[in-house]
C-alpha cells in the first residue's frame, strides 16, 4: 500500500508544479515579460491549467479518470515547455529552467498515472 502513496503523491505533486509553471507562463504572458509566450498559446495554456487542476481533485479522490487526465496534461505540457522548445524557440537558454522543470513534471506525471492505472485493473 505504501508504493500506492507514494505514486499518488508524485502525480499529485507533478500536477502542482505543472500548475504553478503554467500559471506563471500565462501571467509572463499577460505581463508582457519577455520571454513570453505568444498570444495565441493563452487559450492553450488556460485550457492546460483548467485541465491540471480538475485532474488534481480526481486523483486525490482515486478516481480512475484522474490518471486518464493526467497523462492528457503530461502530454498537454510537454508540447509547451518540452525539451524540443531548445530546437525550435528562439530564447531558449532563457528558458532552461522551464524546459528542464517542465519535462520533469510531465514524464514523472505520465510515468507514476500509467503506473496507477495498471495497479487498479
Amino acid at each position: 500500500m505504501e508504493k500506492q502513496n507514494s505514486i499518488i503523491q508524485a502525480s499529485m505533486s507533478s500536477l502542482i508544479g505543472l500548475i504553478v509553471l503554467n500559471w506563471v507562463m500565462i501571467q509572463a504572458l499577460f505581463a508582457q515579460v519577455p520571454p513570453n509566450p505568444p498570444g495565441q498559446f493563452g487559450p492553450y495554456i488556460g485550457s492546460t491549467i483548467a485541465l491540471a487542476v480538475v485532474s488534481l481533485y480526481l486523483v486525490y479522490f482515486h478516481f480512475r479518470i484522474g490518471y486518464i487526465s493526467s497523462i492528457i496534461v503530461g502530454l498537454m505540457c510537454l508540447l509547451s515547455s518540452g525539451p524540443q522548445k531548445f530546437f525550435f524557440e528562439l530564447h531558449a537558454t532563457k528558458l532552461i529552467p522551464v524546459i528542464i522543470l517542465g519535462t520533469t513534471f510531465s514524464v514523472t506525471l505520465i510515468i507514476c498515472s500509467i503506473l496507477a492505472l495498471k495497479r487498479r485493473l
